[in-house]
């Protein structure tokens, strides 16, 4: 028997049968959460009309109450709606090429502290869609191709995003791809791959990041449409999980009231039917009012936890297209810029040396930002290719030719563009596609977006084909006849093929849209101001032939996959593969270790390994860890591979560092459709590590052996009522706890997490209430020890820690979550998200 004293209370841990039970006679179940009480109080003064308006985007704010109402606009990558003079950063699938969590943050912040200056409280953002096909209308705002990629940098968005005022809807929840017949495309998906594929970087998303709105898709699953999806909103969101905020239609993204209520769609944006149809509905008995209440209580949670009820701090508006937001668009446009050819090291070229150069191509004299869609952002102003080598080398040494439109065949430009090209000693084009050939689908098939019904069976960017579009590869390769020395540079959205011309170009450099100082930006890398460092989001396929078929079926995708995946089931070359990307220095990959060779379904697996920059100036190394199975029960088809883990390491000329990856059960994950639950599969594994998912030089095996199932509880995203704590104020702390373990939490099991301000307790949550599923999450509210803390001025440090007994879990290193907090006008920051963002 094991004895803890706490300051209030006597608890004794017994530790029998791998269970532990608590005595606790003196202590309260404190499962009466305050947030919840509060709602209650809320909700008890509204008549029913009053609880229907909470629901619907024109009548959610209530003057009686001092409810507000939701005030937003796009912003996956600065703030839309046509909005005029905000920053605009990189577009999501550029954002996810840098393979920087860390930068990421910092951009989610600053979009955010810009629209809370524009005077907002929520932005439809970031996009977690994937990357199915290049030629989706979307690309530019899809995640990239993989679910952990996604997962990291959409989770790294959102933490910074939740530094502000400003919340984002995460979306389009889920399965969103084609734009062509948007509206009425069902897709079919088996339950194993919409979850464990589909749904892993929504996962993260909304638990380790902290989302608390969801945006669900225009597509339908299985035969419903996802906001009228009861499997994807109530069953997995909600109760495995463990989202507990408000879920939203995309715009007029439902037709049916009764199946979108008892789904657990919250909001109704674009269209009136929940307003029009609830009335008397409820009072007829039609529709049920506890799913009413249901809504209204989700909704209220979130404009409390926002801080939009209590109030948020004033924002000003010099923030907006500031100078530290352009040097950051500059800083994640730069860095998500991918080398992939250099023959001869033609790049970096010298500035001193250059005697001319000739800039040509579609995209070099102006600067696409993104497709055609909701998302676009007009900035004040933006730098082209053109401009920023003539900002370098002057005048005098540029000879700039347009040579052809983005997507005709008009070669009326060719001759103008031969002659620079002849008379320069290197050429420069810049080719790719813009907003006239990719984009949302009410912008690219108007009747097809509003009426749908066929079935989706063409691309959706307008030249039909993954290649450059128009004359551009022809042009091509015409200027390789009279000068050889041509850097191709490529701007798009979606992947576009250089198969045809990569033999007649000697550099290559990548650049999904990289934001308003995109010129400056490939600039800096042409002339080595900057070593680039972006791999590739997606894989670039040789030709339209390797792309998966056009089909709504998208079941087996676990093993079929998209991206790499489909390469690797389908035995296909790309062009370029999946997380590829060159520097001006080398890397070599050394010396790889597994901590334990043989362990245990649950145990934390550490590979480690050297990386040693082995040229002759400092670089930046994305180290990438790629998971495979052997024989594993239960037996289930596996992917040849999967990403798991990746780093971006900073090393000076010849300077080694030993890194390690830790594999947590949750990078094990498989789901097991006949239990409904995650699972950590035992057998045999690999892993595999290097720079690219084409060139792994290391391999390490290991096993895991069956063992007696543990959670692994981690706590996350401390939060507070009120979110922006005045002095005087009385403060309520809460909680996510995430179960990332091999056995759920049961109702029975006891809980207990104390909440500490500057090492001294103020508050404690404990239950034998509260059940968390393998893989779930709960939102917890703690209890004050007599009464609440009481807000004064200043700089504190909050901690959350869960009490375990020795033994019952399988990792007791991540029970403690550290934040900080600044009064007045600052809110509980997670401690690393604060030391990142200063």
């Amino acid at each position: 028997m094991k004895t803890i004293k706490f300051n209030f209370s006597l608890i004794i841990l017994i530790v029998l049968s791998g269970q532990f039970f608590t005595s606790c006679s003196s202590v309260p179940d404190k499962t009466q959460s305050a947030l919840e009480q509060r709602i209650d109080t809320i909700i008890g003064k509204m008549n029913m009309q009053e609880k229907i308006e909470q629901l619907y985007y024109k009548t959610d704010g209530n003057k009686r109450l001092g409810i507000p109402q939701f005030t937003g606009s796009d912003g996956p990558h600065g703030v839309g709606s046509n909005a005029k003079g905000y920053s605009s950063f990189p577009v999501t699938i550029a954002m996810a090429a840098t393979w920087d969590p860390a930068l990421i943050t910092r951009v989610g912040r600053a979009i955010g502290l810009e629209q809370a200056a524009h005077g907002r409280d929520r932005i439809a953002g970031p996009t977690l869609d994937l990357l199915i096909d290049p030629r989706n209308g979307r690309a530019p705002e899809t995640i990239g191709e993989d679910p952990f990629l996604g997962g990291r940098i959409s989770e790294a968005f959102v933490l910074g995003q939740n530094t502000t005022s400003v919340f984002g809807s995460i979306k389009h929840y889920n399965l969103n791809t084609y734009e062509f017949n948007r509206r009425t495309n069902n897709y079919l998906s088996d339950e194993r791959s919409l979850v464990e594929f589909w749904g892993y970087h929504w996962k993260r998303t909304i638990q380790d990041g902290g989302a608390i709105s969801v945006m669900c898709a225009y597509n339908w699953i299985n035969g419903d449409k996802c906001a009228e999806n009861k499997f994807l909103i109530k069953n997995l969101l909600r109760d495995h999980w463990g989202f507990n905020y408000y879920t939203m239609c995309d715009w007029g993204g439902f037709s049916e009231t009764e199946k979108a209520l008892k789904s657990e769609l919250d909001f109704c944006e674009g269209n009136d039917l929940y307003i029009k149809e609830l009335p008397a509905g409820v009072k007829d008995g039609r529709f049920d009012s506890s799913l009413v209440e249901r809504a209204t209580r989700n909704v209220l949670r979130t404009k409390i936890i926002s801080g939009m009820i209590d109030g948020v701090p004033s924002i000003p508006k010099t923030v907006i297209d500031s100078k530290e937001h352009r040097e950051l668009v500059y800083e994640s446009g730069l860095k998500g810029l991918i080398l992939l050819k250099n023959e001869k090291n033609i790049l970096p070229l010298n500035i001193d040396k250059i005697k001319s150069i000739a800039i040509i191509g579609p995209n070099a004299a102006i600067l696409p930002l993104d497709g055609n869609s909701s998302s676009k952002v007009i900035p004040s102003y933006q730098i082209p290719v053109e401009n920023a080598i003539r900002k370098v080398l002057g005048n005098e040494r540029v000879n700039y030719a347009k040579g052809c439109n983005i997507n005709d065949t008009d070669k009326k430009q060719f001759k103008e563009a031969l002659a620079a090209a002849k008379k320069s000693e290197y050429v420069v084009f810049v080719a790719g596609l813009d907003n006239t050939l990719e984009g949302e689908g009410y912008f690219l098939f108007r009747d097809a977006d509003e009426k749908g019904g066929d079935t989706v069976t063409r691309p959706d960017r307008a030249s039909q084909t993954v290649l450059l579009p128009g004359m551009q590869n022809e042009l091509i390769k015409e200027i390789a006849k009279v000068n050889p020395n041509i850097i191709l540079v490529v701007i798009s959205g979606g992947t576009c093929s250089v198969t045809p011309v990569i033999n007649s170009v000697k550099g290559l450099v990548y650049a999904f849209y990289p934001g308003q100082e995109g010129g400056r930006a490939i600039a800096d890398v042409l002339f080595g101001n900057y070593n680039p460092s972006g791999k590739m989001p997606a894989t670039m396929p040789k030709d339209d032939g390797q792309i998966q078929p056009i089909s709504p079926d998208f079941r087996d995708m676990v093993t079929k996959g998209v991206g790499y995946r489909w390469f690797d089931s389908q035995k296909l070359t790309p062009e370029f593969a999946f997380g590829s990307g060159l520097s001006y220095t080398t890397f070599e990959y050394s010396n790889i270790k597994v901590n334990n060779k043989s362990a245990r379904a649950g145990d934390l697996i550490k590979v480690s390994f050297n990386l040693s920059n082995t040229g002759k100036i400092a670089g930046e190394e994305v180290a990438q860890l790629y998971l495979s199975t052997g024989k594993i029960i239960p037996s289930l088809q596996m992917p040849e591979k999967q990403l798991r883990g990746f780093k971006k390491v900073l090393l000076k000329a010849g300077e080694s560092k030993y890194i390690t990856f830790t594999l947590s059960p949750e990078e094990f994950y498989i789901y097991n459709t006949e239990k409904q639950s995650y699972q950590v599969p035992e057998g045999e594994f690999i892993v595999r590590v290097g720079g690219s998912s084409d060139a792994l030089p290391l391999k390490a095996e290991f096993s895991l052996t069956n063992a007696v199932g543990k959670p692994d509880l981690s706590i996350k995203n401390i939060r507070t009522m009120p979110a922006y704590p005045k002095e005087g104020e009385e403060v309520v702390f809460m909680a996510s706890l995430i179960n990332n373990g091999t056995e759920s939490i049961k109702k029975g099991d006891n809980l207990l997490v104390h909440f500490y301000v500057d090492g001294k307790e103020v508050a404690d949550y404990y239950s034998k209430l509260t059940s968390i599923p393998v893989g779930g999450m709960d939102f917890i509210c703690a209890g004050a020890l007599n009464k609440n803390w009481i807000a004064s001025n200043g700089k504190f440090k909050v901690t959350a820690t869960i009490e375990v007994a020795d033994g019952m879990e399988l990792n007791s290193l991540n029970n403690t979550c550290e934040a900080e907090l600044i009064i007045p006008n600052g809110k509980v920051i997670p401690e690393e998200i604060a030391h990142t963002i200063k």
